[in-house]
C-alpha cells in the first residue's frame, strides 16, 4: 500500500479519517467547463506555482491543449488555448516535469503524426517544445516515471494500431530514440507500477480486442521483457487500467474497465506475490461501456476505491472498497456526454480527492467535488498534495 502523505515542513499534520465504518463516497454536483472540440485526455497538475491544481486538456479540431487554472477551491477560469500542428491530433497527456527545473511540463500523444511532444512550462507559460516519434502507430495513452533509474522520468504510449507500447528513455532532459514491444491487439489504456517489487517501474496495457491486459515487467534500464498475459474474460473488452495495492496486501493490483455486450465491469486482478495475479474477478460499474478508471481513496476511510467514466450513459460510477480487493457500487452522478478519461487530484484543498472526467461529444470536463473532508491540523498545508492512493511508486 502506499499512501502519499500530505506535504508539511514544521508542522505536525494528522489526519482523522471521520466514519471510517460508515464511510460514503459522496460528491457535490458536477460542474462543467468548456474545453476545445473532441477532448479526450486531461493532466491535473499545478502549473502555475499557486499551489492549486490545475487542468490541461486535449482537444481536436483545431488542435490544441486548453489550459485552465484553478481559481482556488477547486473552481476553474476560462481555457486558455495552447495551439499545436494542425491536423497532428492531441489525444493524451501527461504533466511531468521532463528537464528537472521544479516546473511540471507536459507532453502530449499526437494520434494522426505518431509523435509525443513537450510542452515546456516557464513559470506558468508554456511553449512548444520538441517532438519525437514513438516508433509505431496512432498513440493512444501515455504514462510517466522513471524507468531506468536515472533521476529523470521517461514515458510510454500504447500505439493502438501496431499493437505496441513505446518507451521513450529521458537523458537529462530530451527523449531518447523510442523501443517498442509488442502486445495484444488493439492498446488502450497504460499504466506503470512495481508489481514484482523489485523497484522498477513495471507496465500494464489493456489490449481491447484479446480481451486481456499484458503486464511487461521492467529488466533493469529501462528496458522490458515479453509480456504476460492476464485475460479479463470472454465476454468483455478493457478499454482502460490503473495500479494501486487494492486489498492493502503490499503488492500493486490492476483494475481494468471492461465492458461486452451485456457485461460492462471494472476487471479486478489481486498480486499474489512477485507479479503474479489470480484470474479477473469483475464488479459491475452501473453505467455502460466504461472507458476510464482510476483508484483512490473517495470516502477517506483507508481503502483505495473505484472511479470509471462511463461513455454511452454519461456518468460516472464510484465503486466503493469494501476491503480484500472487493469492491461495490456506491455512487452513480451525471457528468458530460461521452465521458472517456476519469483523473483524481484534490482540487480544493480538503485533503479527499476529486475527480474530473473528460467528456468527448459534450465538448467539456466536468468537476466532481468530494464532499468527504481529511481533518488537518497544522499551518503549512500545501494545496494540491493529497491523501492520495498512490499508482504505485517503486
Amino acid at each position: 500500500m502506499n499512501l502519499r502523505s500530505i506535504k508539511t515542513t514544521a508542522a505536525i499534520v494528522l489526519f482523522f479519517l471521520a466514519g471510517r465504518l460508515d464511510a460514503q463516497i459522496a460528491f457535490d454536483p458536477a460542474i462543467d467547463y468548456g474545453v476545445g472540440t473532441s477532448p479526450a485526455g486531461v493532466a491535473l497538475a499545478d502549473f502555475n506555482g499557486d499551489r492549486w491544481p490545475d487542468m490541461a486538456v486535449t482537444g481536436d479540431t483545431p488542435d490544441r491543449i486548453s489550459i485552465l487554472l484553478n481559481t482556488g477551491l477547486g473552481t476553474f477560469g476560462a481555457a486558455s488555448d495552447i495551439a499545436l500542428a494542425g491536423g497532428s491530433s492531441p489525444h493524451s497527456i501527461v504533466a511531468v516535469d521532463i528537464d528537472n527545473d521544479s516546473d511540471l511540463d507536459l507532453v502530449v500523444t499526437r494520434k494522426n503524426v505518431n509523435d509525443i511532444q513537450v510542452l515546456v512550462n516557464g513559470g506558468g507559460t508554456f511553449t512548444l517544445g520538441t517532438t519525437t516519434a514513438v516508433g509505431g502507430l496512432l498513440p493512444r495513452a501515455i504514462f510517466a516515471a522513471d524507468l531506468d533509474g536515472n533521476g529523470f522520468k521517461d514515458v510510454v504510449t500504447s500505439n493502438r494500431d501496431s499493437n505496441d507500447v513505446s518507451v521513450l528513455l529521458n537523458t537529462s532532459g530530451v527523449f531518447a530514440a523510442a523501443v517498442t514491444y509488442n502486445v495484444g491487439v488493439e492498446p488502450r489504456g497504460v499504466t506503470l507500477a512495481d508489481f514484482n517489487g523489485d523497484q522498477l517501474y513495471d507496465i500494464a496495457v489493456a489490449c481491447n480486442d484479446d480481451r486481456r491486459v499484458d503486464v511487461l515487467f521492467n529488466t533493469g534500464g529501462g528496458a522490458f521483457a515479453a509480456p504476460s498475459s492476464l485475460s479479463v474474460g470472454p465476454d468483455v473488452r478493457p478499454d482502460d487500467v490503473t495500479a494501486a495495492d487494492l486489498d492493502r496486501d503490499g503488492d500493486v493490483d490492476i483494475a481494468a474497465a471492461s465492458s461486452g455486450t451485456a457485461l460492462n465491469v471494472a476487471a479486478v486482478f489481486l498480486n499474489t506475490g512477485a507479479g503474479a495475479f489470480g484470474p479477473a474477478v469483475g464488479y459491475p460499474v452501473g453505467g455502460t461501456n466504461p472507458g476510464g478508471i482510476v483508484a483512490a481513496d473517495l470516502d477517506v476511510d483507508g481503502l483505495p476505491d473505484l472511479a470509471t467514466a462511463n461513455q454511452d450513459s454519461a456518468d460516472l460510477s464510484a465503486l466503493r472498497g469494501l476491503g480484500a480487493g472487493a469492491f461495490a457500487i456506491d455512487v452513480i452522478t451525471a457528468v458530460g456526454t461521452t465521458p472517456e478519461f476519469v483523473a483524481s487530484h484534490d482540487l480544493d484543498g480538503n485533503g479527499s480527492l476529486d475527480l474530473v472526467t473528460v467528456n468527448r461529444d459534450s465538448n467539456t470536463v466536468s468537476v466532481l467535488l468530494n464532499q468527504n473532508t481529511a481533518v488537518i491540523f497544522g499551518d503549512d498545508f500545501e494545496s494540491g498534495t493529497t491523501l492520495a492512493w498512490s499508482d504505485a511508486t517503486p
